[in-house]
Parts: structure tokens; sequence; C-alpha cells
């Protein structure tokens, strides 16, 4: 293993989704972040990521290994380009943009401190691009499903569409083997529509690209959904969706609206729920910004940012710009709050560790899934820290 993908120095700025998880691990259009990087790289790469998160990942290849290696900071835009300058890097040279922001450094340090240092003067990299914030990664989202959706392309053979479709563009369509699609409506005419393998489309379904659907995610009759859109493996998604991404694992499988918005692993919105994405007035929307403990003004339309294990009740309703943390039991009357911290019951603190932990195993069992021992302890310190 000779690179190491580092979201230390910016995680923060992705929250609530990196509370739980690195965000080499997070998804937007087909691929997660590593894997978008380990395309380009052309091998596996590892993660460095916050002391109580590293043990989700393998860490002791890097710790242990006294070589030099290529610490790289995930939020950089990855291209041809760049992996040419990161491979040209000799041992104690550090990479940044033209602003003086890290992008790589090869050594044979392991602290993160000494890692964003160099023993040489950096060398800079103009061209250097970043992903700077959660909200950011909806605003990149339909350039990184162009670009995914054309990698795909080039590496494998989509299967031919059933003739029962209603299709617009279909050159602009891949389907992988396995799924299914069935008296649905396509327009790629937009941007692409990707299907991913095992994947399932129901009858009536009505798509314009740019779309993804990842593995053994389903699309229930009659769901409307528009670009930019991305449900991602194991997904289970109804009603109407624009512009958002669901990570992995999550449900909005029943009547409701869901706009400019972030959902992230393991989370189910009850039917009815609907977030809103833009005032009455029209006028700038307040969003909590929890690593800055402020609120940030985020322009004119923004749905919802919904930490991982996070669930809604039927009928909830959702308002304009609001961050919900890491596994909150959401319910209540009328609009709900704009912030709802980690592990809120209904509208206030106190949800009880160990029922946290029953209620997400509960949810995992329906997809055939169980929580794992380093899921758990990464979820008991940060109720620790919330309590």
């Amino acid at each position: 293993m000779r690179y190491i993908l580092v979201d230390s120095a910016d995680r923060e700025q992705f929250y609530p989704f990196t509370l739980t998880r690195s965000l080499a691990d997070c998804r937007v259009g087909i691929f997660t972040f590593k894997e978008r990087w380990e395309q380009y790289l052309k091998e596996e790469a590892g993660i460095l990521t916050a002391k109580y998160l590293q043990v989700l990942y393998k860490y002791e290849e890097i710790f242990q290994s006294d070589q030099a290696l290529c610490f790289i900071n995930v939020t950089c835009i990855p291209s041809d380009e760049l992996i040419l300058q990161i491979n040209g890097l000799k041992e104690g040279e550090k990479l940044v943009s033209e602003s003086g922001k890290w992008v790589a450094t090869c050594t044979k340090e392991r602290a993160l401190s000494k890692i964003l240092l160099a023993e040489y003067p950096p060398i800079d990299f103009p061209g250097a691009r970043f992903v700077e914030d959660a909200i950011h990664i909806l605003h990149l989202h339909t350039q990184f499903i162009n670009r995914d959706f054309d990698w795909v392309k080039v590496n494998r053979k989509s299967i031919p569409l059933d003739a029962s479709n209603r299709v617009i563009n279909p050159e602009q369509v891949f389907v992988e083997e396995g799924a299914s699609i069935l008296c649905s409506n396509l327009n790629a005419s937009e941007g692409p529509i990707y299907i991913g393998k095992e994947a399932v489309v129901m009858e009536g379904v009505s798509i314009r690209g740019p779309f993804v659907l990842g593995q053994k995610g389903v699309v229930k009759m009659n769901t409307s959904i528009y670009g930019s859109t991305s449900i991602g493996p194991n997904c289970l998604a109804g009603g109407e969706i624009k512009n958002s991404i669901m990570m992995g694992y999550s449900n909005k499988g029943h009547e409701g609206y869901m706009g400019d918005s972030i959902l992230g692993f393991w989370c189910n919105l009850g039917a009815g729920t609907c977030n809103s994405n833009i005032k009455n007035t029209a006028g700038k929307i307040q969003m909590w910004n929890e690593s800055k403990q402020i609120w940030d003004t985020v322009g004119q339309k923004m749905g919802m940012l919904v930490g991982d294990y996070s669930r809604f009740a039927i009928q909830s309703s959702i308002n304009t710009g609001s961050y919900i943390g890491v596994s909150a039991n959401i319910f209540g009357n009328g609009l709900l709050p704009k912030n709802i911290p980690n592990f809120t019951w209904g509208v206030l603190p106190g949800y009880q560790f160990d029922k946290v932990i029953e209620d997400i195993n509960n949810w995992k069992k329906l997809k055939g899934f169980s929580i794992t021992e380093p899921e758990k302890l990464v979820l008991k310190h940060l109720h620790n820290i919330t309590s």
C-alpha cells in the first residue's frame, strides 16, 4: 500500500457524514471518494482519519511500515495531471495548491502534523480543485456523475434495455448485469442514467438524468426522479426526489418530496415525510454549521443534511436548510427544528445508548446486515461526547 487518503485536516467541514466514517467512504455519484481515487491511482489506497474512526479501517500497514508513503488530501478532486504530480514527489516533498492548501506529501512520517509539513519548499500545483464542504458536494454532484458514467462506459458493457421502456437518448443509459427495468420512462437528454447491478426500477417510474441507482437499489412504482440524483446501494426510493444523494442502505420508500438534500447511510424517511428546500419568501437560507457552531447563509435553495442512522416518523415536516445529526429518532408536530443534534429522541436529547444500538441493529437486519463492534465503538464515542 503506497497511497493513504487523509481527511483529518478538513473532515469537520463535512459533518454530519464524517462523524461516523471517513470522507473517503462517503458516496457521491456512482463511487465513493476512495473508489474514485483508486481508479486514478490504479491500486488500493489506505485511509487515515480521526483516531476514534480509525477502528473502522485497516491501519497496521500504515503505522508499522517504515517506507515512505504518499499521503493525499481526499477532498482534492483527482485528475490524471494530479496523479502525475503526486507520483513525481520525492521523500520529504509536499504538493500544495496555488493558494497554499495541502494536496499531498511523500514521507515516512505518520503523525498528521508532520505529514502536513515538508522537509523542502512545497511544490505548487495550480490546477488543484477541492470539495469544500458537505453542501459543495451537491454543487459538484453532476460533475461527479458525468465523470463516473464515462469511466464505467469505458470499462464495462451495458446490458440491453427491455422494450417495454420509453427511452430518450439511449446511448447515455447504462445498465449493469442483473438489473431489472420495466415499463419506465428514462430521459437521458440532460445527463446520463446509470442503473447498478441487481437494481430494480419498477413500473411507471419516470427518471430524468443525471441519475445513479446503486447496486441492489430499488425505485418503487410511479416514482418521479429529477437530476441530479444518486440513490446508493441497497437504498429504497419512492415519491418525488430532486437534486439529492442517498449514500447507501437508506430508505425514502413512500410518497413525499425530498429535494436538494443528502441522506447518509442507514437513514429512513417515514411515509408522507417531506422537506422544504426554499423559503416562502424565497430569501436566503440560514443553516446550522456544526463545526463552527454558527448559523451560515447557504443560498436560496437547500434542503437537509441527515447523518447516518437517523430516522423520521411518518408525515414529518422538515424545515428549509435543516441539519440533522447522527442516530436521531425524530418525531414531532408541525415544522421540525432546523438543528437536530446527535441522538435526539423526538426533538429532545436523551436517546439512550443501549436503545440506539438495538434500534440500529433492527434496521440493519431488515437488509440482511448487523451492526459491527467497530461501529458500536464509534457510536459509543459520539454518544459519550454528546452526553
